[in-house]
């Protein structure tokens, strides 16, 4: 065994070993001779204890917090400021305006009197002009009711009226059956004339779809107007109508 330890001894493994060999013979020291040294139970002293008067410090610590907080707000009233509202006075300016007179206008200079030419040197005084009788039975008046007559009867255009026609009722015209199979549509514009009391008189084709030509022309018949008036007098119109044919 020495030999083992001599020959390792400097080695890492003979410093374990020489380490195991103190730890065994300082065990077999202490197991062999009684130690004075003795280990008792660790107990917490009261008084030395922080956690029991915790909570009544700190209620006492709140308490006295409330009762400084009340008394500082019982010595000291509430303060209620004053406000003064002053009303601002008009500054008024007094600006002295001088008197201004007024003038009257001078009267307009007289006009130039023109003299008058007069043939010879004397004018004569009095000059007495000599009564004429006039015959109104031989003064030819012509016959106004006649022309009057005819010309109420001649019809206007509605640009040259004072109240055109207003259309009181207009008829839908009947849709042909070859354009609502074929679905075509169009405009028609046709020519009414519209008599004193408000009905059609007279019907003209202006332009158009000739297939819609019939069934305009048989719309416009029964078309209706609040008769149209010139200078007081109802007159005939013509009135210029578009009728559309719209498959809408």
């Amino acid at each position: 065994m020495n030999l083992v330890q001599i020959r390792f001894g400097n080695t890492l493994s003979g410093q374990i070993y020489q380490a195991r060999q103190t730890q065994r013979e300082f065990q077999k020291r202490l197991s062999a001779q009684p130690c004075d040294v003795q280990i008792e139970t660790r107990t917490k002293k009261p008084d030395a204890d922080l956690k029991l008067p915790y909570w009544p410090n700190m209620m006492r610590a709140s308490l006295l917090n409330l009762i400084l907080f009340i008394a500082v707000f019982g010595l000291y009233p509430e303060y209620h400021p004053t406000v003064h509202l002053t009303q601002s006075v008009p500054k008024i300016l007094r600006v002295d305006i001088p008197e201004t007179s007024q003038q009257k206008r001078p009267p307009p200079p007289p006009r130039p009197q023109v003299p008058l030419a007069v043939e010879g040197d004397e004018v004569p005084e009095d000059v007495t002009i000599e009564s004429t009788e006039l015959d109104l039975d031989k003064i030819f008046i012509p016959n106004l009711a006649s022309t009057t007559g005819t010309d109420l009867d001649e019809p206007l255009d509605y640009m040259e009226i004072d109240y055109k026609p207003h259309p009181s009722r207009i008829v839908t015209p009947e849709y042909p059956a070859e354009a609502r199979k074929k679905r075509i549509e169009g405009k028609v514009t046709v020519k009414v004339l519209v008599d004193k009391v408000g009905n059609v008189e007279d019907v003209q084709f202006i332009h158009g779809p000739e297939m819609f030509r019939k069934a305009a022309l048989d719309a416009a018949w029964q078309f209706r107007f609040r008769p149209g008036k010139h200078q007081g007098e109802r007159r005939k119109v013509w009135m210029i109508m578009p009728i559309e044919f719209s498959l809408d």
